[in-house]
């Protein structure tokens, strides 16, 4: 069985494919900036192809399912459901800020992603106990002590998080997941009084 986890929430393409035992077998990450529309399937096409696989090599795929870019995670939703379409398989999202507790290799984490300002949306993890705090929003100044996704220079590969024993646990619907409406919601109330 070949598992795929395709993250697009961030500022690129992250994808992992794994065996049911979380054996890597193959990965991609690339940098895309503003081109993630144009370039995603070529660029999902090439990796397969060089993987040795088509889509419908795939049995279980997995989706990052924000917080992140509102955009990128609806192109990522939307080229996922296809594929599962086109193959009769079920689509499965994973959080953020799941992922980057997942990915972090901590026992205990906080992870956050920058939504606006010093709006942050957030997570606290204790994989020692199993506790985890809710989703958080909330103004933050000192975000020394999280692990933030989308900060810096250096994007974290967040499909990594299907190769551990732990991503079952934080697994459920692909809802794109928004932890703050987006700025075309913002205007419309803004104009329409709400």
């Amino acid at each position: 069985m070949k598992y795929m986890l395709v993250d697009t929430s961030g500022k690129g393409l992250a994808v992992t494919v794994c065996d049911e035992k979380r054996t890597p077998f193959s990965s991609l990450f690339l940098t895309l900036d503003n081109s993630l529309s144009e370039k995603m399937l070529w660029a999902m096409d090439n990796f397969l192809s060089a993987s040795g696989l088509t889509t419908a090599d795939i049995d279980r795929y997995y989706i990052v399912k924000g917080p992140g870019s509102f955009t990128g995670i609806r192109i990522g939703v939307g080229a996922l459901l296809g594929f599962c379409m086109a193959h009769g398989k079920e689509l499965t999202g994973i959080s953020s800020l799941d992922a980057a507790a997942i990915i972090s290799g901590r026992d205990r984490v906080k992870t956050a992603v920058k939504l606006r300002g010093t709006l942050y949306g957030f997570r606290e993890y204790d994989f020692t106990e199993n506790r985890f705090s809710d989703y958080q929003t909330e103004k933050l100044t000192d975000i020394g002590d999280f692990f933030v996704v989308n900060s810096g220079s250096y994007p974290y590969d967040l499909s990594k998080a299907v190769l551990s024993d732990r991503f079952d646990m934080f697994t459920g619907d692909y809802a794109p997941m928004y932890m703050r409406p987006s700025e075309a919601e913002i205007n419309f109330d803004q104009r329409h009084g709400g």
